[in-house]
This record gives C-alpha cells, structure tokens and sequence, in this order.
C-alpha cells in the first residue's frame, strides 16, 4: 500500500511542478512517450516471457500490501514454547488444530505432524524459503530490467531528437519539435524508472529479506517442536532473530 501511496505522490508532485511552470502542454510529446514506453516495454518482453512478467507484478502487488500474517515474532517463539511444553508431557498429536495466526507456521505445524521424521520437514521448511527467494529475485529482476531500459530509451530518444534537429537545421520550423524529442525522452525515462520501477524493485528486495528472516524463525521453532527440544534452548536459539534489525522491520509492516 505504501509503495503506491510514494509512486503517486511522487508522480503528483511532478505534475504539479509541471502546472506551476507553465502546463502539461510543454511536457508532452507523443514521439517521446512512444520512444521510452514503447521501448521498455518491448525490450522487458524480449527478456522474459509473459508469464515472468505476470509474476513480477503479482510479486510487486504481494510486496505492496500490509503483511497478513503480523504476528508479533515474540509472540511466535511464545506460541512455540507453550506448544513445546504441551507435546512433552502429551505427544506431537496434542497440538494438532492449534493455530498460530501465522500461515507458514500453520501450514509448517500441519506438515510437521503429517511427516514421519524430522529431515522431511527441514527440507520442507528449506524449499519454503527457497520459493520465496526465487519469486522475489524473478520478480525484482523485471523491474531492475524496466529500470535499465527506461533511461536508456530515454537516451536512445535524445540521440534521435538530436538527429533530426541537426539534420534540418535550415528549416527553423523543425528544430522545436526536434528539440522536444531529445529532452522529453530523457525526461521521461529518468521519471518512470526513479519514480517507479525502482522503488517496486527495491520494495521487493525488503519483502524478500523481512519475509525470509520470519519464516527461518519459525522454521527454527518448528524443528524444535519435531525433536521435542527444549523451550529454555529454542528461545536462546531464537534469541539472535528477536533483536536482529529485520525484526524492527517487520513490525512496522
């Protein structure tokens, strides 16, 4: 939500610069928009196929949004040791429907009573996470591919503008629209990649890294609960993910 909330504000404020300066009229230039827009977008389409794409965009949009599950970490590694103390005096079974309010840690605890030995799950808990990297780096490299072309189209304009308004320099006529070209197409590359592509990129990246610190807590926690560990040993474990500054980060999310 905050990631749109920036990139509209940002794109609000330049309109508005734009308005005070003198109007929209001199800012636009169908050439231009075509050159970096038309440009980016065949050139991320050269790159990855359409699904890819999709993906990147759906990656953005989960990134975007209020974390569903924010449950407090602590309040995680609490959950665990209550389960914990549970499971020693009753069984694995015991706990079995119990809710966390946490997805991953719900559907790991469904998963960890269902397999019979503590490697299946470790692996289970691994892949989990490695899906979560892998999404967030395909998704992240098409908005650092679109952050890359958007300038460089913007260039590729200029360059072009600068072409035509050379090449006709005997005609006065020419040069203003050939001017505009070579400007604007660096204007607008340089605002759609800072203002948007960028920011959804890097917004993914702390999706990836808060996202990534959580679940290897819980994984943590669930490992102890498959080999009956001790509650006073899982929370010295946990300890250095409770103070670490990706917990602060994912509080505020």
């Amino acid at each position: 939500m905050f990631m749109f909330i920036g990139i509209t504000l940002t794109f609000v404020f330049i309109v508005l610069a734009m308005l005070i300066g003198g109007g929209l009229g001199a800012f636009f230039d169908g050439p231009s928009f075509l050159i970096v827009i038309g440009g980016t977008a065949g050139a991320t389409l050269a790159k990855f196929t359409p699904k890819d794409l999709a993906k990147g965009f759906k990656t953005a949009m989960l990134a975007s949004k209020s974390r569903k599950d924010s449950s407090d970490l602590n309040e995680l590694v609490n959950i665990t040791e209550e389960f914990l103390k549970k499971t020693r005096k009753e069984g694995l079974l015991s706990i079995e429907g119990q809710s966390s309010g946490n997805d991953f840690y719900d559907d790991g605890l469904a998963f960890m009573l269902a397999t019979p030995n503590a490697e299946t799950l470790e692996r289970y808990l691994a892949d989990q996470i490695q899906n979560i990297i892998n999404q967030a780096q395909r998704g992240k490299g098409v908005f650092d591919a679109m952050a890359d072309a958007a300038p460089a189209f913007g260039m590729i304009g200029t360059v072009i503008g600068l072409i035509l308004m050379l090449g006709n320099l005997n005609d006065v006529s020419t040069i203003g629209p050939s001017l505009a070209v070579a400007l604007l197409t660096t204007l607008y590359g340089a605002i759609i990649a800072n203002a948007a592509f960028i920011p959804m990129a890097a917004r993914i990246a702390s999706w990836q890294a808060v996202t990534v610190h959580e679940r290897e807590l819980i994984s943590i926690c669930l490992m102890y609960l498959k080999n009956g560990g001790s509650p006073m040993v899982m929370r010295e474990t946990v300890k250095p993910y409770l103070t670490h500054d990706f917990y602060k980060i994912a509080q505020a999310f």
